[in-house]
């Protein structure tokens, strides 16, 4: 059986989406953090509610749709990968961080500037070819 790195998440964006373009290519990096809140009864009755705030990395043409059309607090769906980056700080201190790397997204509310032809839009691309490792965002 093959290995599978495959993550599904419905949240809401929590920050202002970052885009860059990469040096070598102009291929847009979008960025940005996805909170997805989860509820549930403890042992005693009592409701907890949890918020899991993700790192998400879109590249190429999704990131310049994202970009286009989503903003801060928008409910969406994302699909894609973990990947976990390694890195060290000025004082060398090495750091990592485990992100998302979306390749596929469906809006899941009608927020500012909604266009209904995206009413059940699901915007696919192909990021394997498109993605940077050595991004230090």
């Amino acid at each position: 059986m093959a290995d599978l790195n495959k993550v599904m998440l419905i949240g809401r964006i929590t920050s202002d989406l970052e885009v860059k373009k990469m040096w070598d290519s102009w291929n847009s990096v979008l960025n940005f953090s996805l909170a997805s809140n989860r509820s549930y009864k403890s042992k005693t009755g009592e409701k907890i509610e949890e918020t899991e705030f993700t790192r998400c990395v879109v590249f190429g043409k999704l990131a310049d749709v994202m970009w286009q059309y989503l903003s801060k607090w928008r409910k969406i769906f994302v699909e894609g990968r973990l990947r976990t980056r390694q890195w060290e700080d000025q004082s060398g201190n090495k750091k990592y961080t485990t992100e998302v790397i979306v390749s596929e997204m469906n809006f899941c509310d009608k927020g500012n500037g909604w266009n209904s032809n995206w009413n059940t839009a699901n915007v696919n691309a192909n990021v394997e070819n498109e993605t940077a490792d050595d991004i230090p965002f």
